[in-house]
């Protein structure tokens, strides 16, 4: 029994140490630069763009592997996610902006608005990756 119990634990511990997806990657190296302490406006951005960059190229890589018919409802859903992000992105500004202990357009403001808009695009992108 203790031999099963052991063989268990183990093959846990090997399923659990897979390489971290491109999204993982993305966080530990905006968290890195935040940790330095320097310019978090800057990492923030970069965050953005690596987020968006990785949408942008799981969707081209989706398509080149999805027939026709599939890739239409693809585009489909994605023109919706597209919508609903607008209005996310939308509601996150005035979620930020409604905080009185950070005024808008500073350092801070940008730094936790460009973060909301980040997470909801790695999130899409997390979506796009578990069907390639």
């Amino acid at each position: 029994m203790i031999k099963y119990l052991a063989l268990l634990l183990l093959s846990g511990f090997y399923c659990t140490s897979q390489t971290p997806s491109p999204v993982t990657k993305i966080e530990t190296s905006y968290q890195n630069c935040l940790d330095k302490g320097k310019n978090r406006k800057a990492c923030a951005y970069k965050y953005y763009i690596k987020a968006d960059s990785l949408l942008n190229a799981t969707y081209k890589n989706l398509k080149l592997k999805l027939s026709t018919q599939e890739f239409s409802q693809l585009k489909k859903e994605h023109q919706m996610w597209l919508l609903k992000r607008d209005i996310y992105f939308k509601v996150a500004y005035d979620e930020v902006k409604a905080d009185k202990s950070i005024v808008d357009g500073s350092d801070d403001f940008i730094l936790l608005y460009t973060d909301k808009k980040s997470q909801f695009v790695l999130a899409r992108a997390n979506v796009l990756l578990n069907r390639l």
